[in-house]
């Protein structure tokens, strides 16, 4: 029975690294797409848009990092010592 839990443990853990890869893949897609989108509307507006683009752009990319680095956690499937 534990090989058995452990054999389903380790197939979610697979999933849930895969999924967690290709949700922040797209999370880093939006954020590209709206980090353009507000570069082009900024001639227009001038001033404290540039602080929130560049505070907006570091936490993405600071998000980005820490769900890239959860999901390659779960796929390298390394267990803990007990």
């Amino acid at each position: 029975m534990a090989r058995h839990e452990g054999l389903m443990n380790s197939k979610l853990r697979f999933a849930s690294g895969v999924s967690v890869l290709f949700t922040t893949l797209a999370f880093g897609h939006i954020m590209i797409k709206d980090t353009q989108r507000m570069m082009g509307h900024q001639e227009s507006h001038q001033g404290d848009s540039q602080l929130f683009i560049v505070a907006h752009t570091i936490i993405a990319i600071a998000l980005g990092i820490l769900s890239l680095t959860g999901g390659f956690l779960l796929l390298r499937n390394r267990r803990r010592p007990a």
